[in-house]
This record gives C-alpha cells, structure tokens and sequence, in this order.
C-alpha cells in the first residue's frame, strides 16, 4: 500500500466530490426576468394571439398591467436576487435550498397578485375566442383554456416554482449528506492510519 506524504493511505483517500451547477442557468433566469418584466410593464400588447377587425387582438390589458408594477418589479428583483445567489454560491447547499424557497414563495405570491384576476385579460381577447367558437354548440375545455390564458400562466410559473425549489432542496440535502459522509470517511481513514502506525 502506497501512502502520501501526510501518512494518509492513499487507496483509502476519499474523493471530493462536490455538486455543482454552470452559470448558464442563473445567467438565463436573470435575462428571463429582465425580459419578461420589461415586455410586460412597456410593451404589454407584443403579447397577442389573434386578428379581430384586421388587427392583432393584445391578449393582456395594459392598462390593468401598468396599474400592477409594484408585483411585477418585485417578482423581477426576487427573482434576479435568486439567481444571483445561485451564481455566488455555485454548489447546491442548505443554505441555497433556503434562499431558493423563500424567493419562490414570494415570487408565487407576486405572480397570484398579477395574473389570478380575470381584469388583466383584454376584453376583445374574450370577444375574439368567443366569436371563435360562436359556431359550437357547447363551450369546450379547449374553449376555457384560450378564455382564460391569465390562469394558465400562473398555473405553469406555479409548477416551475415547486419543481425548482423540489430539485434545489433535494439536491442540496444530498449535497450537505454527502459531505458530512465525507467527512466521517476522511476522520476513519485518519483514525486508522494512526492505528497503522501506532502498530
């Protein structure tokens, strides 16, 4: 058995392991939020989704968005105060799994604040679906959806919000299980070297 220069045995040795993310993803969420803040509280009406009298039908009213910028600027700081967290710490920890709830817990409650009301759905948007369907006997579910887009945002930033707060948890927890793992490998390793030598 060959040992190093500190005694240790290094076939024992435990290798340092360490979970890690690229900078990709943080640096992709704050352009996210920067962006979807700025088409959201300036330029509203880019989201459109259909023609109605020769012209493009915007599907969220501006009016009603403009009125909610504080929900949206602080879900565009939490978000971005998330991130840069994520790029700080580089490794997923306790700690991070901490920061990375209660960000989305407030980014959750700023996206309720902002999209739960059916005011922020532009009343022609309503008429252009209806007037879509005005052929059908019965409303449909496909129907209810487009009627509704305001719900099916918050549903899907919902579901992004506990995914990445699940994995970051998950991972955090087995990142803290496996470095205290790695230090009780690394104190037997000593103790038995000692052991060796004592022999």
């Amino acid at each position: 058995m060959s040992k190093s220069n500190t005694g240790l045995d290094d076939s024992k040795s435990v290798p340092k392991k360490v979970i890690k993310f690229s900078y990709f993803e943080p640096i992709a969420g704050i352009i996210f939020a920067l962006v979807a803040s700025i088409i959201f509280l300036r330029f509203p009406q880019i989201i459109t989704i259909g023609f109605f009298d020769t012209r493009l039908v915007p599907t969220f009213d501006e009016v009603v968005i403009r009125s909610l910028w504080i929900p949206i600027i602080l879900w565009a700081l939490v978000r971005i105060g998330v991130e840069v967290v994520y790029l700080i710490e580089r490794r997923y920890s306790k700690r991070l799994a901490l920061i990375s709830v209660i960000g989305h817990a407030i980014a959750a409650i700023c996206t309720l604040i902002i999209f739960i009301s059916p005011r922020i759905v532009y009343w022609e948007y309503i008429v252009w679906v209806d007037a879509l369907f005005e052929s059908v006997d019965s409303a449909t579910w496909f129907q209810t959806i487009l009627r509704n887009p305001h719900l099916v945002v918050l549903s899907v930033l919902i579901i992004v919000y506990v995914l990445e707060s699940v994995t970051v948890v998950r991972r955090g927890y087995k990142a803290q299980k496996g470095t205290k793992k790695k230090i009780a490998d690394e104190e037997e390793v000593v103790e038995e070297n000692a052991n060796e030598v004592n022999q």
